[in-house]
């Protein structure tokens, strides 16, 4: 009996000692309170105090395209101590003065939700703080000190939500009390945290945790498919990569409300892809899948090998990770889908960049003004390098009678990113692949790169003896918006939407137009004169398109 008491008495001890926290720098305790019947979260902060009694704290007004992140706080006040907070709306600071010599600081604030309704893809990188779940990325919940280190102890304490509340971050699933050792603060400062009524889906890759956290009444799919599909595009993406040195990886998967089309979003975070989908029918699991392999590609091709000038190397970046994203998709057979998806795949890409009126611009073109705020400028990298890269893929196994590909090139360069810390530069670039061509690879570069003209597909397509048709349907919208998009400025002649009656002056009261996609309809609601009336019309134009035919013969000879 003393045996048995005496060992649970123990036991209590050891449960105790466990739940004690953790010594670190900086410590949060977070707990979801009701305020006025409004759910917020509550954080209290424990620091070292600055010396001369002003203590600096970083908490961005402005970030990710958002503005005004300071009305989420709610209330701030130090708890050990007398003193005076105060916002620095201009610089994104808060501002703790507090008598000198104070050698730790208790500080707690409040965030709330601030805005009303469902989601959107407008307040999807706010903080969503309700009774159900909370979804906040790392610089909109953790205020950390303006001066510190490079890495830190951080502790975060979870306790008080309870140990059936699911809590699930960029740094661990279910975890109450996470002590992160020796913490990057960048790495910290770009993270997800999610907690509510979020499933989980857990599972290994060569004994490395990988999982899905996600909410809500899917209609378009199941969640044990979408993470199929994420556990197969990992599983050959780090087969790809030969690099199997993540230890955890998580995905989040938010929905929102949408009636008209499908929009879906996502963001590449430490140990983590936080992603945003449209919950309806017009979304399917295809969608889920390009975007796990092109923005999951990217801890590779973007990260690990990064660019020496972004925008510059866009064309890499992100094309080369939508060329990728086919050739893993279409080799694995993700999804179900194979060579004729390469195929299809390859089509539209081509189809795209023909149809644009920027396609043959200069890369020096390619800019952070126009990148961020014109459609055709952010797609034009993922086309134009998508099927540069195709083209190197092809000329290089015909140069090397099929035993060399771009996949060695792509294996020299994270190499040498992993080894010898090198950036992407054009120089270094054209470097590797001269070991890979015949003949001056720099003008090659020079001329459908830096200069911008398109690749001869015709010549390349005969080369290789791939059948193909020399015409397509290609996108055509047909007409221009005012700037304020609530009238039609100008129409093309002759074009479907002039065929389908729209005209110069038209008000414009309703759309659906799927940009840059020739298989669904344009949807306008006009009215003209008074009188009100709908066209729709599917945005098509002949043009000298060539466009490589599905056939088997084709997808063999291409690799598939």
């Amino acid at each position: 009996m003393f045996k048995r008491v005496l060992l649970t008495a123990l036991l209590a001890i050891i449960f105790v000692s466990c739940q004690q926290k953790p010594e670190s720098d900086i410590s949060y305790e977070i707990s979801a309170v009701l305020v006025d019947s409004i759910p917020q979260l509550k954080i209290k902060m424990t620091l070292e105090a600055s010396s001369d009694g002003t203590t600096l704290l970083s908490f961005p007004n402005e970030a990710w395209g958002e503005e005004d992140l300071f009305k989420t706080l709610v209330r701030m006040e130090l708890l050990n101590v007398e003193g005076v907070v105060e916002k620095d709306v201009d610089s994104g600071r808060i501002v703790l003065m507090h008598p000198k010599g104070v050698k730790k600081l208790e500080f707690e604030y409040f965030l709330k939700q601030d805005f009303e309704g469902e989601i959107s893809t407008r307040e999807i990188y706010r903080p969503i703080i309700n009774s159900d779940y909370f979804h906040v990325f790392s610089h909109n919940l953790f205020m950390v000190p303006e001066n510190a280190k490079h890495s830190m102890d951080i502790v975060l304490d979870w306790t008080s939500f309870g140990k059936d509340y699911v809590v699930h971050n960029s740094f661990g699933s279910n975890k109450k009390m996470q002590l992160l050792q020796n913490q990057d603060m960048d790495l910290f400062n770009s993270a997800i945290f999610v907690g509510g009524d979020f499933r989980i889906y857990e599972g290994q890759i060569q004994g490395n945790r990988i999982s899905l956290a996600t909410r809500g009444d899917w209609i378009p799919f199941a969640d044990e498919d979408v993470f199929l599909v994420l556990e197969k595009t990992l599983t050959c993406q780090r087969n790809f990569w030969n690099d199997h040195s993540q230890d955890y990886f998580t995905v989040t998967l938010q929905p929102f409300p949408q009636e008209n089309g499908s929009s879906f979003q996502g963001t590449g975070l430490t140990n983590s892809f936080a992603t945003s989908v449209s919950n309806n029918d017009q979304t399917d699991i295809g969608q889920m899948v390009y975007l796990f392999n092109h923005e999951l590609m990217h801890n590779w091709i973007g990260h690990t090998i990064t660019n020496d000038n972004e925008e510059e190397q866009y064309w890499f970046s992100e094309g080369f990770t939508e060329y990728y994203t086919y050739k893993n998709i279409a080799k694995n057979k993700i999804n179900g889908l194979d060579g004729a998806f390469f195929v299809q795949e390859i089509n539209r890409t081509i189809r795209d960049l023909y149809a644009s009126s920027i396609s043959e611009v200069p890369n020096a073109e390619i800019n952070y003004d126009n990148f961020w705020s014109d459609y055709e400028y952010s797609k034009l990298p993922y086309w134009r390098g998508a099927i540069f890269a195709f083209y190197l893929d092809q000329k290089i196994q015909q140069i090397g009678d099929g035993s060399q590909s771009l996949d060695h090139v792509m294996h020299q360069i994270y190499a040498d990113a992993t080894t010898k810390d090198q950036k992407l530069t054009h120089d270094y670039f054209i470097q590797v692949m001269d070991g890979f061509w015949d003949g001056d690879f720099e003008s090659v570069f020079q001329k459908y790169i830096e200069e911008g003209q398109k690749v001869d597909l015709v010549a390349l397509f005969d080369a290789l003896a791939l059948e193909y048709s020399a015409e397509s349907d290609i996108y055509e919208l047909g007409f221009k918006f005012t700037d304020d998009r609530k009238e039609i400025a100008s129409v093309t002649e002759g074009s479907k939407a002039w065929e389908a009656g729209v005209r110069e002056g038209d008000e414009v009261f309703s759309r659906s137009i799927w940009q840059g996609n020739i298989d669904h309809k344009v949807e306008l609601g006009l009215r003209r004169n008074g009188e009100e009336f709908n066209i729709s019309y599917y945005p098509i134009t002949k043009a000298a398109v060539p466009q490589l035919k599905p056939a088997l013969e084709n997808i063999e000879k291409l690799g598939f």
